[in-house]
């Protein structure tokens, strides 16, 4: 798979520190009964099967993951030839950055993003676009909630953003005919809220909700079910996941919890992966530290 050169986009963007990755990651999950059983139906129905399979991932001609982006300058990873697939916002006030992951692929994507929206204003916003959200990331400023989203204009299945919901309220957006394409998790008065992106193709996802990362990584491959995306908070100094997989090949997946950048990179090309899924933290023993949590795919189809 080609790489593109850190050094070619220091030359596009200076305020962006830019991490070319490979990563491979493990994670687990405890699907709801109904999606296990769809999926069963699926593995001894052909046709079934060969619908549900279409939605495999294939590698990306190429790829690049950035972070500490000043919000200021999130337009200089729009790179010509590539589209933004994922936004992480992390830290707060003068200290909120952005991490970002970009590919280029064979297809015709405009990619565009929306900033620090305010929850009233998401649906209007979404809408003055003309195009589907793919991506969601949230946190406070000045102590109000405020969503940044990636989107692309193309003809990918319809898509809808849902705000305040609980652990039993993220399982519910689970159907036959829905996905969640992407979530992110935000704390509102101590208690863990989500905001999901829904898209209208054959499901289920499969979602697990406040998990260990041993119990996550565990459950993932007992029932062969590859991790979508990963989301982590802590509660009382412990760390916790939620975290939505689905059935679909990849050859191969890890993920991991707690990187810094330099091993972030490490660890993708010692597996020889790029970065599907990308969520970005300060540790609370350390405002000035980042740290990620990452879901890698295999370059290899």
């Amino acid at each position: 798979m080609k790489k593109i050169s850190q050094k070619i986009f220091l030359k596009w963007m200076i305020s962006v520190l830019i991490g070319i990755i490979t990563t491979g990651c493990s994670a687990e999950i405890k699907p709801r009964k109904e999606a296990l059983e769809v999926i069963k139906k699926i593995e001894t129905d052909g046709s079934e099967r060969s619908k549900f399979m279409k939605f495999s991932r294939k590698p990306p001609a190429s790829w690049f993951w950035s972070h500490d982006i000043d919000p200021a300058h999130i337009h200089d990873v729009m790179m010509p030839g590539m589209h933004l697939v994922r936004l992480s916002v992390y830290g707060n006030d003068k200290r909120r950055r952005f991490a970002s992951i970009s590919y280029a692929e064979e297809s015709e994507i405009k990619s565009i993003y929306l900033q620090d929206i305010a929850v009233t204003d998401l649906d209007d916003n979404i809408a003055r676009t003309g195009a589907r959200p793919i991506s969601i990331t949230g946190n406070k400023i000045k102590d109000q909630l405020r969503f940044s989203l990636a989107l692309h204009k193309d003809p990918g299945p319809k898509t809808t953003v849902y705000t305040d919901l609980n652990e039993a309220g993220l399982n519910q957006l689970i159907s036959p005919q829905h996905r969640i394409s992407d979530f992110t998790v935000y704390i509102v008065d101590g208690t863990p809220k989500y905001a999901a992106i829904v898209e209208e193709r054959p499901g289920p996802s499969i979602v697990r909700a406040r998990v260990s990362a041993a119990e996550l990584e565990v459950h993932l491959r007992d029932n062969n079910l590859t991790p979508i995306r990963v989301r982590g908070f802590s509660e009382g100094g412990i760390r916790y996941f939620t975290a939505v997989a689905e059935r679909i090949d990849v050859a191969d997946w890890h993920w991991y919890d707690n990187l810094d950048s330099d091993t972030l990179a490490q660890k993708l090309d010692a597996n020889n992966a790029y970065p599907f899924d990308l969520d970005t933290y300060r540790t609370e023993d350390d405002v000035h530290a980042v740290r990620f949590t990452v879901i890698m795919y295999s370059n290899h189809n």
